[in-house]
Order: C-alpha cells, then sequence, then structure tokens
C-alpha cells in the first residue's frame, strides 16, 4: 500500500516533469530518424528496433542540441549504428548490435553518450577529432575494440600522436569480452568508475603530444574544469527542482545543509525560472543527464548528480523503474552526499591549465589476458586514485591496489601474463522503497567483485564447519535415543 501511494503522489508531480519534457518525434527507419535529427534541438525517440545492414551509417545526427532516446531499442547490422556529427547532442539508451561501429563520434562537440549498449561490433564507440564527449554508463560486451579515439580496428596505436580529442570523459561504463576494451591513441580521456574485464588488453594509453593549456595541455573534464553555470566548482552537488511536490521538501532542507557545508547548487524552481534555469538545464543536459532521463518515469523529481563522480541519486533503469546510486531521504544523508562528491573532486581535479590530477580514478580493470593496463610513455601525466588492476605494462605504470588485494604485477610486452579469474561484478538488483519525498524508487544491491581465490577461502571453511555441525547433531540424536 505504500508503494501505491507513493506512485500516486508521484503521478500529481508530473505537470512540472511533463514540462520539461518535450513531444518526441518517432521514427523506426534509418532514413526517417536522420531526417528528423537534422534540425537544431529535435528530439526523437526510436519506437522499435531498426534494421541497418543496408545501411553505411544508418542514424546520423546533425542537430544542435538534439536528443535522441532509443527506448532501448536495437540499431542491428549497420557499418555504423549511431553518427554524431552536431553540437550538443545527446543521444540515450540506445543499443547496437553487430556490424562496425556501433557509435561513432566525428567532429563534434559536447557529445554525452548515455546507457549506450553495443555487442558483437568491431568497434563499440568510436571518438574521431571531436571535443568534450561523455560516455557515461555503457555497455559494451563482446566488440573488437570497446571505446577507440585513434586507434586502429585491432585496437593499436600508430605511435606517439598528437591530442585530436581532447576532453573525453568515459564513466560508470562495463566494457568486456573485446581484444581491447579501452584504446586512447589521440585523447587523453578521463576514465572514472569503470570495470573494464575479459578482454585480451583491458585499457591501452598511447603516447599522446598534448600542447597548450586548458583542455589542451592533457587529461581534462569540461563538467569539472570549467563548467558552467559559471562559478559552480568542481565537487558540487546538482539539485534539479521544479518547484513542485518532493522538490520543494528538499529545497527547504537546502539552508540546513549548507550551514553544515554541504556544495549544493539548485535548479531555479518553477515552469519558467529565466535565464538562470536554461543555464542550469543545459549544463546538467552534459554532465548529469541521468536526472533528467529519468523525468520520464513518475515521481522522479527531485534529483541529484555529482559530475565529478558521475555519480546520481535516481536514474533510469528499463522503461518504468528507478534505481538509485545513493540514498537521499534525509537531510544527513544530502549532506553525505555533497561530501562524497567533494572528495571525488579533491581525488582527482585541481586548478589551473592542467586541472586533472588523477585521469584514471576508482577503475576495476581485472580479469585481462594479456595487460590491464598498458602505458606507453611515462604513467606520472595519468596519475591513478583507487584503480584496481592486477597486470600492468609500461614505465611506472601501477594502480593503488591489485585486483586480489595485494600489488600489482609489472610485465614487459614480450611476456604475456597468465590469465585471471575474476568473477563479474553483479547487476543491480533494484529493491523497491519509499523516499521521504513521496516517490517510489529503487535502490540495487550490488555485490563486489571477488578476486582470485576469494570463493575458496570463503567455501571451505563453511563446508567444514557445516559438516561439524551435522555430525553433532547426529551424536546428540544418537545418545539421546541410547537414553
Amino acid at each position: 500500500m505504500r508503494v501505491r501511494w507513493s506512485w500516486a503522489l508521484a503521478l500529481l508531480a508530473l505537470p512540472a516533469a511533463a514540462a520539461a519534457q518535450q513531444a518526441g518525434v518517432a521514427c523506426v527507419t534509418c532514413e526517417a530518424c536522420t531526417a528528423a535529427l537534422a534540425g537544431d534541438h529535435a528530439f526523437v525517440e526510436l519506437r522499435g528496433d531498426v534494421d541497418g545492414s543496408r545501411a553505411g551509417t544508418c542514424i546520423r545526427v546533425a542537430g544542435r542540441g538534439a536528443t535522441l532516446d532509443g527506448h532501448g531499442h536495437t540499431v542491428r547490422g549497420a557499418a555504423v549504428g549511431v553518427e554524431v556529427a552536431g553540437e550538443d547532442v545527446v543521444v540515450r539508451n540506445v543499443r547496437a548490435q553487430e556490424g562496425g561501429v556501433g557509435f561513432r563520434v566525428a567532429g563534434a562537440r559536447a557529445v554525452t553518450l548515455l546507457n549506450a549498449a553495443v555487442s558483437d561490433a568491431r568497434v563499440g564507440v568510436r571518438i574521431e577529432g571531436s571535443r568534450h564527449v561523455r560516455v557515461l554508463r555503457a555497455t559494451l560486451a563482446r566488440n573488437r575494440v570497446g571505446v577507440s579515439m585513434g586507434a586502429d580496428d585491432a585496437g593499436r596505436c600508430a605511435g606517439p600522436m598528437a591530442l585530436a580529442s581532447p576532453g573525453v570523459v568515459i564513466a560508470r561504463s562495463r566494457v568486456e569480452g573485446g581484444s581491447v576494451g579501452v584504446a586512447a591513441c589521440d585523447a587523453m580521456p578521463v576514465l572514472t568508475a569503470n570495470t573494464v574485464l575479459g578482454n585480451e588488453v583491458g585499457v591501452l594509453l598511447g603516447e599522446v603530444r598534448a600542447q597548450g593549456a586548458g583542455d589542451r595541455a592533457g587529461a581534462w573534464d569540461e563538467c569539472s574544469c570549467a563548467p558552467a553555470p559559471a562559478g559552480t566548482p568542481a565537487g558540487t552537488l546538482l539539485l534539479y527542482s521544479s518547484g513542485c511536490g518532493g522538490c520543494t521538501v528538499h529545497e527547504s532542507w537546502l539552508p540546513q545543509e549548507r550551514a553544515r557545508g554541504a556544495l549544493i547548487r539548485a535548479r531555479a524552481g518553477g515552469g519558467d525560472g529565466g535565464a538562470e534555469q536554461a543555464r542550469f538545464d543545459g549544463h546538467v543536459r552534459h554532465c548529469g543527464p541521468e536526472v533528467v532521463d529519468a523525468l520520464g518515469i513518475p515521481g522522479c523529481v527531485p534529483n541529484y548528480a555529482c559530475p565529478a563522480s558521475a555519480e546520481v541519486w535516481k536514474r533510469r533503469q528499463g522503461a518504468r523503474e528507478l534505481v538509485t546510486d545513493r540514498s537521499v531521504a534525509t537531510p544527513d544523508e544530502v549532506v553525505a552526499f555533497s561530501e562524497a562528491c567533494r572528495a571525488a573532486a579533491r581525488e582527482g581535479y585541481g586548478r589551473g591549465g592542467r586541472c586533472v590530477t588523477a585521469a584514471l580514478r576508482s577503475n576495476t580493470l581485472c580479469g585481462n589476458r594479456r595487460a590491464d593496463l598498458s602505458v606507453a610513455g611515462p604513467f606520472a601525466r595519468w596519475g591513478s586514485a583507487g584503480d584496481r588492476c592486477g597486470v600492468v605494462e609500461g614505465d611506472g605504470a601501477r594502480c593503488a591496489q591489485g585486483c586480489d588485494g595485494g600489488e600489482t604485477a609489472l610485465v614487459s610486452a614480450a611476456a604475456p601474463a597468465p590469465a585471471q579469474t575474476v568473477a563479474p561484478a553483479a547487476e543491480p538488483q533494484p529493491v523497491v522503497e519509499t523516499g521521504d519525498a513521496g516517490a517510489a524508487v529503487s535502490a540495487p544491491v550490488v555485490s563486489p567483485v571477488a578476486g582470485p581465490g576469494t570463493l575458496q577461502q570463503v567455501a571451505w571453511p563453511a563446508a567444514g564447519a557445516a559438516l561439524w555441525l551435522a555430525l553433532m547433531a547426529w551424536y546428540v540424536s544418537a545418545a539421546r535415543r541410547q537414553g
């Protein structure tokens, strides 16, 4: 009953949520989708799977400010499933299967791929000569190369290369079962909280020549290094608020949260908050798209996002389900989220022209057959913070901890390391709960990745204890019968 009432209350909040959504143009063919996405600020929705087997490029997004929502539908068999060539583009919830390249971003700027899924293709995501591309929560499986930036189709770098795609961010994605998981030959991406496992090489970082300042100096994250709205420093928690329903509750908490040191920037409430609201919406569209994507589900507002860690409060899973990265049902939990966001910023970002201090943060690179991390050139320019990996190649390449809790092993390219066995991370299992704001949401329960030997270390003592208890029960029962 609590869940039913929470959904009823959530439905009352729908008018404000609906006002923030556009009426999408539906398409089901390569040609129709491409035509609809040619105009500026187009909002297009896939309403079925698309056969791209006869297409070179199936869907092309050229319009400035365009959005493509796939609703989980698949583009199958195309040489290029979805190509993005526009500016300020969001492509979300689109799947690509088989064919050549799942998603190609070429000559574009400020592009966000959210929940992209590619399987059994030559390249999952290819980024070419583009600026400020964000790949968030992608699932890339059994592709020859998961994410390619300047690499050939085998995932190899031709040698030292000039920086061609500055400001790439790959966060909270899973890349597995390919030849190379992530190959960065002409880009210096920021990698945060990704899981890369079961590939021949997990992450390949080429020798990239970067010159200048800002995003030309090396690794760069536009959302934390040069964020808009102006004056929003890295580590700021963003509160998406439409000004109604549960939003007013969270807005009322802001004074006490800020008095306790929380760093929060809130969206101007109401249906039309003017220029300030528009600036906030433009920022969160690129830097925290999950909070807007969740609006398709009743009861989804308010919502929080931390661009520094790519962690959000509520996000969509499937068509009608919300899951949470972090619970924020009370002011104490909001303050804790803010503190975690600031800690993530301190861990990875500084000030000045070389803003990114640790381009690899909180990743799990384990169980890749030859090397989990392979680096050409000095590793110091990448930095690392809290990464887990097992076998590394390269000058000074090292992770904060090994996959099994020990130190990482350094190998040469001529002496491949033996394969490791690492249990894949469990998918989130949503549990429905009701928050204080009255929205029915789901909290994921995620099992940790087990390192080599972990299961055996737990199973044998447990089996021995069970056998001992069984013997004792039999002994007591026999004694009672004899008595």
